[in-house]
Parts: C-alpha cells; structure tokens; sequence
C-alpha cells in the first residue's frame, strides 16, 4: 500500500513540474502550427478584443473587433523589416506583422505603435454576404439621402448592373462610400464640387474624382479584394480631378 501511494504521488509531482514550468520547444512548435492556420480569431493582448484575419485567399483578409458590421480590411504582403511578414491596406497602412515563428503585433488606428495579438481559435473565411438587386437598390438610396443631408444639396448615385454573385461585392462598396464621406465631415470644403457617385464595373478596384464625380470601379469576382477600402475611397474625394 505504501508502495502504490508513492507511485502516485510521484506522477502528480510530475503533472505539476510539467504545469508549472515552461517548455520552450513545446511552445515554439505550437506557434509553428498556429502559423500554418490560415484562418482565425486573434485576441489583442491590451484590450482582450477579438479581430478576425483570414490569410485563406490570394490577398489577406481582416475584419477589426468581432462585429460583422465592421470593414473588411484587404491586406497585402510584404516582406516586414528584419524579417517576418507585413500586412498593409491599399493606402499602405501596415495592419499586422507576423514573424516567422508565426508572433503577430497589430496596428490598429488606436494603438499605432502596435500590440501583441495572440491567437485564439479557429475561424471561417471572410467572404462578402449574398445580396438582391432590391438590397442593393435600397442601399444605394440610403446613400443619396445620406449624402443630400449631410452636403445640403442633391447628390445622385449611379452604379452599373453586377452579375448576382457579385452584388454582395456592389452592396459592399455602397457601404464603404458611406464611410469614406463620414471620414471627412470636418473637412466639407474637400467635398465642394461632388454632385454624384458613379460605380461602375472593371478589371481591378479603384477610385478617383472626375469632374463634379466620384467614380469608383469594382471588380465583383474578387470578392473583398475587388473593392477598395473607406480610407481609399476618402483620398480619392480630397484629391483634386484627375484621369482615369
């Protein structure tokens, strides 16, 4: 019987030398097959908030907080200063890093030094919801109200026929004009010359100003990455008249 206890508490000193005392290879192969995960939730390590980044795709994807009504960042990879890689946007703000041993540091727009990010669990990729034409309608005239009342004058919307996978794409786009001219409310004089917004379809997203117009181009078989991003759209409104 002494015997038996022995055994036992032997193996529950093992049990706790193994909790209580870090294990650096152990550690680090963990962070090797986190960093072959594509898609995940990451929690910030300041704050606790959840954001979700999806690298499952030709582009990277990020949508900041766990909330499925914010923008879907479109992030490009470039290699990062004394290695790793870089995330940035279509304006060139860097996102998120990730060093080799799969670490990440994020740069949200209220910690602009960056934070530690941890990863937290598995996730679905991040594709743009299915639309109707009629949501992609109302949304369009939700739009011209928005802008009429917040300009003091009439604004026209006008956006060409997308094929119906890519209305989610156009309902999208429609969403990230409203928050490229929310950017600048304290900066209306910008602004002075807009009388209408034209989206059409083409080969690749872009934004730009011509005439009394903000033209912005989708490319609605891409996905997210077939649109250009609120910050995008905004410095094509303060940017004086230019050819396509």
């Amino acid at each position: 019987m002494t015997r038996f206890l022995i055994v036992i508490l032997t193996a529950a000193l093992c049990a706790g030398a193994a909790i209580g005392f870090q294990n650096p290879l152990r550690d680090r192969l963990l962070r090797n097959e986190r960093a072959e995960e594509t898609v995940g939730w990451y929690q910030r390590a300041d704050t606790g908030e959840f954001f979700l980044f999806d690298r499952s795709g030709t582009v990277a994807l990020l949508r900041e907080r766990d909330d499925p009504t914010r923008e879907v960042l479109v992030l490009f990879a470039n290699r990062a200063p004394g290695g790793g890689t870089a995330y940035v946007t279509d304006t060139g703000r860097e996102v998120i890093r990730l060093t080799g041993l799969g670490g990440a540091t994020y740069f949200p727009a209220d910690a602009p030094n960056g934070v530690i990010a941890d990863f937290a669990s598995e996730a679905r990729g991040l594709a743009p919801a299915p639309r109707s034409a009629e949501e992609v309608r109302l949304q369009a005239e939700e739009l011209v109200n928005e802008l009429s009342a917040d300009l003091n004058r009439n604004i026209s919307v006008g956006y060409a026929p997308a094929p119906r996978a890519g209305l989610g794409v156009q309902y999208d786009s429609l969403q990230m004009i409203a928050l490229a001219f929310r950017s600048l409310r304290n900066d209306r004089r910008r602004l002075r010359g807009i009388e209408r917004v034209d989206i059409s379809i083409g080969d690749q997203p872009a934004a730009y100003r011509r005439d009394n117009s903000l033209i912005v181009v989708i490319a609605p078989e891409y996905g997210f990455a077939g649109r250009s991003s609120s910050a995008y759209i905004a410095r094509a409104l303060m940017t004086e008249d230019q050819a396509t």
